[in-house]
């Protein structure tokens, strides 16, 4: 497998501003192509479907489903071989590097052979810390890969992603197996959450309670307690809806 070019690696890494860091996208549904399968299909929920952000933006602009095509392609093809350039494509950027995020669109964890290409580029840029947000945790088998092969390297940020329609017994569950969490849809849980227990209370992304832009690139608390704070505590994290 031949290694990727720098304009694919440009197309399947894009900057976005609002979070300060590089990220990577995954189409969310099957392509109008058929090329290309869906990967939140196996692990969304309801509400996640029908409150997505990117919904309008498939909307806006339907070009988005041709670089869905695209990066699932480049997807696929991830090993060592294709990203032989891969840090120095990184090491030649103005903008900050040393966070990363997958997805913006999409789901990392679609099956398990997805959880050996994350690790694979997590090991080879070891001194990135790798933000994933992940609905995966939903299926028992997995939550059970992802805290074996991902949650065990030193520079993850991975963090079970909720909303209202999941139940006590998932966040207790996640609690107790120790995954930081990052919920959204419901602004009256902020300071008081019945899910958790009655010792533990929520931390209030700056970027969304706040409105900072660019936050997430140096924020030393929340989704990334495990690589940032000293203590590496757990924590569940609040997005205010926006």
């Amino acid at each position: 497998m031949v290694a990727f070019t720098t304009k694919e690696l440009n197309d399947m890494w894009r900057w976005c501003a609002d979070i300060g860091m590089f990220d990577a996208d995954r189409p969310i549904y099957d392509t109008p192509s058929g090329k290309s399968k869906g990967s939140c299909e196996s692990w969304k929920t309801e509400f996640c479907s029908s409150t997505c952000y990117n919904n309008k933006l498939y909307k806006l602009y339907p070009n988005m489903a041709n670089r869905d095509d695209r990066c699932e392609d480049y997807w696929q093809r991830i090993n060592l071989k294709a990203l032989s350039g891969f840090i120095e494509h990184f090491k030649r950027k103005r903008k900050q590097t040393k966070r990363k995020r997958l997805m913006s669109r999409g789901e990392a964890f679609k099956e398990p052979s997805d959880v050996y290409r994350v690790r694979t580029m997590m090991i080879l840029d070891s001194d990135s810390v790798w933000w994933i947000p992940t609905r995966a945790w939903r299926n028992p088998r997995m939550k059970a890969l992802i805290e074996k092969e991902i949650m065990t390297l030193p520079n993850h940020a991975v963090n079970a992603s909720l909303d209202p329609s999941n139940s006590k017994e998932e966040w207790q569950m996640l609690d107790r197996d120790g995954w930081n969490t990052m919920f959204y849809g419901d602004d009256t849980i902020a300071d008081d959450n019945p899910n958790l227990p009655k010792n533990k209370r929520m931390f209030k992304c700056p970027k969304t309670h706040k409105g900072l832009k660019g936050h997430c690139a140096s924020c030393k608390a929340g989704c990334f307690s495990f690589t940032a704070m000293r203590d590496k505590r757990q924590v569940h994290t609040h997005l205010s809806q926006h």
